[in-house]
């Protein structure tokens, strides 16, 4: 008699479904927002910009909305076209900046992942972009730590550009012998010790030695600092320095150059986006210079380094209204504003849509087609349960009983 039984697979062959393996977990989650939080953001957006117009308004007396709408609707299709192909080429140049940091990533990629963040930052103020920079990143089978030291990496050079831009205006102004005084003189003097800071700490963090060094001496402070406000001592500040200034090195050790090109090219992007809007709207060479505008462009972008409103909003706008016109005159002030609403729709509030409907649909496809591949922390990739291939084992009938 043949008795013929099916063991239950092992653990080595037993199969996990694919729906018990991708759980809604492995997926991104925002943390929950009530409608009221929402409203009351968007409520502080437009007041911020209610308070800066009112404020250009009682500054400047030949402030007139009908002038103002007469020159937006001045420009014409081959203009608008132009400072569309402009906006797409900064576009372009943001997602450049981001695939340059990591590895492999597709510049297509770097596009999503910089207008979806951007979308929610131009609401929310503050870092808000980066939990959803690195939930993209890790979705698209990049390790832990390359999503961390790219968004960290982003972060470092949008912000060096930032500080950059005022210190080499400011260069410029000294060199030049330009008229400096008062208010001026005091943004003179604050960007060219930024410069100095900015210095100081690049040649600290290029030598290993010297990071260590630097380490020791803060540790101390740092110590105390956080003793004062009873939360726990770091184990080893000096030693976590070292190690986070070798990984950054080890990583973008052959990635720095590209980095360093797209951070250019988005400022100058960015700043030929406010040429453009200020030549097509009427505001010629001869009244304000290239020169100034990239003056004014370059001490803005330093003072919205820190965000105080969701998008810079009301500040952008007084900053550049207020020292564009001091410029080139009062007489100036409407073309001057219209250029800057059209400017700051291109830069930030066309940015809010787009960046929401590409947001959107990176997470619909997401829901769709769950990764393939997870990291790990280690770094190490580990398969999804769809890639696992199931082996069954068909039992072997027993081997007959002696005969007696």
């Amino acid at each position: 008699m043949t008795d013929t039984t099916d063991p239950g697979p092992d653990d080595s062959t037993r199969a996990t479904p694919a729906s018990d393996a991708v759980s809604e977990d492995a997926l991104p989650t925002s943390p929950p927002r009530s409608i009221r939080k929402i409203v009351m953001r968007i409520v502080f957006v437009i007041a911020a910009l209610v308070l800066s117009f009112w404020v250009l308004a009682r500054t400047f007396d030949d402030l007139d909305l009908a002038e103002i709408r007469s020159a937006l609707a001045s420009l014409n299709d081959a203009e608008l076209l132009s400072l569309g192909s402009m906006w797409l080429l900064w576009i372009g140049a943001q997602g450049l900046l981001t695939a340059s940091l990591v590895p492999g990533l597709a510049v297509r990629h770097g596009v999503v992942a910089f207008l979806g963040p951007a979308s929610i930052t131009s609401v929310v103020p503050g870092p808000s972009d980066l939990p959803i920079r690195y939930q993209m990143l890790t979705s698209w089978g990049r390790t832990t730590g390359e999503a961390t030291l790219a968004v960290a990496a982003g972060g470092i050079f949008s912000i060096g550009v930032k500080l950059a831009l005022p210190v080499i205006a400011a260069l410029g102004l000294v060199i030049s012998d330009a008229p400096i005084s008062g208010t001026l003189r005091t943004v003179v003097v604050i960007c060219l010790l930024v410069g100095l800071g900015v210095a100081v700490l690049s040649v600290v963090l290029g030598s290993e030695k010297r990071t260590e060094q630097a380490g020791r001496l803060i540790e101390p402070i740092w110590a105390r600092v956080l003793r004062m406000l009873r939360k726990p001592e770091p184990a080893d500040l000096t030693a976590r320095m070292v190690a986070a200034r070798a990984d950054a090195v080890g990583t973008l050790h052959d990635r720095w150059l590209v980095a360093s090109w797209a951070t250019m090219l988005t400022a100058a992007s960015k700043f030929a986006l406010l040429l453009m809007t200020l030549r097509f709207i009427g505001v010629d060479d001869d009244v304000l210079p290239w020169t100034q505008v990239f003056v004014v462009f370059a001490l803005v972008q330093g003072l919205t380094v820190f965000p105080i409103t969701a998008g810079d909003a009301g500040v952008s706008e007084i900053a550049y209204i207020g020292m564009l016109t001091a410029a080139a005159g009062q007489e100036w002030v409407n073309q001057i504003t219209a250029a800057i609403l059209i400017f700051r729709i291109l830069t930030w509030l066309l940015i809010i849509p787009v960046g929401l409907a590409v947001l959107g649909f990176w997470r619909h496809q997401l829901r769709r087609n769950p990764p393939n591949v997870a990291s790990r922390t280690d770094g190490s990739p580990t398969a999804s349960p769809r890639r696992l291939h199931v082996r069954t084992r068909t039992a072997t009938p027993p081997d007959p009983p002696p005969d007696p």
